[in-house]
């Protein structure tokens, strides 16, 4: 296994139904959050980790977002105060667009970024969730970077845990809920995760930890998940199975970030995060 992810995979072909009644022009990676789109947060994220590849997964329906990344005039007239970000971003970073054909799943989607990650480790990315790192000096680092180490120091696929409160868990999809087994500092050891609900994330326990959609794998992710796709019987092939596989044959570990993140594939989860960007007075961008 590579020390250090070359690839960011973000699937972002996803219907995003929920968020239709917020903004049904456009998809929910093109949700203004301050004076930047959802996604944009999402490949300085991981250009901040020094990941400089970077993969979209799209649908035909999502040409917006292909056209944002690359047509000037058309980011400049979207998102005026965000363009000079962007153009660095491009600048700094090779972006290669895939298409799904079918909405199958997040599972499926990464899975087309095969021949282009080839034989390298990888940062995946849902890009409907967003992270800000806590405002208080040393903690104020990327969620890959953290990855990143934890990754490196165990040689094991890492996912990130985020905290869930009775403040925040209403604007939480009821997903990624995990048994975890402290190992020291912000690591855990993921002993087994619990399959999606409906409605929103309803605590367990005061103030529970769960994985939320940011991780780093090593090349053997994309073998997992065609294993899973044989096995799996949902319209919607998400990424459990190939997670429960991986679990069972390699470990997984979870690391706690000390920041926030947002589900702002959920619409509460969306208010929440404006909410925050408008009380913080303006949008972080992550080191």
């Amino acid at each position: 296994m590579q020390d250090e992810p070359s690839y960011l995979v973000i699937p972002a072909a996803g219907l995003g139904t929920r968020m239709r009644a917020i903004r049904p022009d456009v998809p929910k990676e093109m949700l203004p959050l301050g004076n930047k789109p959802a996604i944009q947060y999402t490949v300085a994220e991981g250009l901040s980790a020094g990941i400089k590849n970077v993969v979209i997964i799209i649908n035909r329906q999502k040409e917006i977002i292909r056209k944002y990344f690359e047509d000037r005039k058309f980011s400049s007239d979207m998102f005026p105060l965000a363009v000079e970000e962007i153009e660095e971003l491009k600048r700094e970073c090779s972006i290669t667009f895939l298409y799904q054909k079918e909405s199958l799943g997040e599972s499926d989607a990464i899975s087309l970024a095969r021949d282009v990650v080839n034989n390298h480790s990888a940062a995946i990315i849902y890009p409907d969730n967003i992270y800000f790192p806590a405002q208080n000096g040393s903690l104020a680092q990327g969620a890959l970077k953290m990855l990143k180490h934890v990754f490196r120091q165990y040689k094991k696929d890492v996912s990130a845990l985020m905290q869930v409160t009775e403040k925040n868990a209403p604007g939480i999809s009821n997903s990624g809920r995990a048994d975890l087994l402290h190992l020291r500092d912000n690591v855990f050891r993921i002993m087994g995760f619990h399959p999606k609900g409906e409605s929103h994330f309803v605590l367990r326990f005061r103030e529970e930890l769960r994985t939320c959609g940011l991780s780093i794998t090593g090349p053997h992710l994309f073998e997992y998940i065609k294993r899973a796709k044989r096995i799996n019987k949902e319209k919607e092939f998400t990424d459990v199975p190939v997670k429960s596989f991986i679990l069972k044959e390699k470990g997984l570990l979870g690391c706690r970030l000390p920041g926030t993140v947002f589900d702002i594939g959920n619409p509460k989860g969306y208010v929440l995060c404006l909410e925050y960007i408008k009380k913080t007075h303006s949008p972080i961008k992550p080191l």
